[in-house]
């Protein structure tokens, strides 16, 4: 029997012998880390806090904001209730999304819904929550499932995508807005009747697309539509 190492993460010698072998890296910069994101790449992330709007969430650099939301979104029309996101989308936020989505580096999805939780046990513990749904879509239903697990909120994956749409990345606002009108159906609405809900998706950009689901909870009878992402731009 091979002993084990006692210490902060009760490795053992065959963990480490691997680690002579093959050392563990930082999934995100590839640099030698015990860490699956180094301390280097926390650093650059840049956490949304303090001063935001209390409407879409949006932080404040000016004194733009009243009752009815920043200078951003008071003038717009969103269906959901309120949203929070964890980062500022840009640097290595980007990286570990993308990395995640299209890399296919799934031990990234621990530090997504590590960030997930901490957004909202900071900003919904307390709410009452029935569900928790996503933008249909492999990953992001991946990310859904293991944070519901987590908070204990169920994961109702009661959306359904019925129209193919363009990627949103690099279309015009109205662009954005036409190309996915109507791509989106809920497939029970006896779990949004009445029901509030938690709406997760990975990176909001112009809140198209989440405001297009919100929509179509809404009509679907939901109460009230919290929007949690991991990122959003500025």
């Amino acid at each position: 029997m091979i002993p084990k190492v006692t210490g902060k993460n009760n490795r053992n010698l065959t963990d480490i012998f691997k680690d002579i072998i093959i050392p563990p890296i930082c999934a995100v910069c590839g640099k030698i880390s015990f860490e699956l994101l180094c301390r280097e790449c926390a650093s650059d992330i840049e956490k949304i806090e303090n001063k935001i709007c209390r409407y879409c969430g949006r932080p404040l650099f000016l004194n733009d904001s009243d009752s009815r939301g920043c200078n951003y979104c008071r003038d717009k029309n969103f269906k959901f209730y309120r949203h929070r996101s964890f980062a500022v989308y840009k640097g290595k936020i980007k990286k570990i999304i993308a990395k995640y989505k299209y890399g296919r580096i799934n031990a990234l999805k621990e530090i997504i819904i590590a960030f997930l939780i901490k957004t909202y046990t900071e900003n919904y513990k307390f709410e009452k929550i029935d569900y928790i749904d996503t933008v249909p879509g492999e990953h992001m239903e991946v990310l859904c499932r293991g944070l519901s697990k987590s908070i204990r909120i169920p994961f109702a994956g009661n959306l359904l995508r019925v129209k193919e749409v363009l990627k949103q990345q690099g279309l015009a606002s109205v662009q954005r807005k036409s190309n996915i009108k109507e791509a989106f159906k809920v497939k029970n609405c006896l779990l949004t009747w009445g029901k509030d809900l938690m709406l997760v998706d990975d990176v909001w950009t112009t809140g198209s697309t989440l405001n297009e689901i919100a929509g179509v909870l809404k009509k679907a009878g939901a109460a009230k539509i919290y929007l949690l992402t991991f990122a959003r731009g500025i």
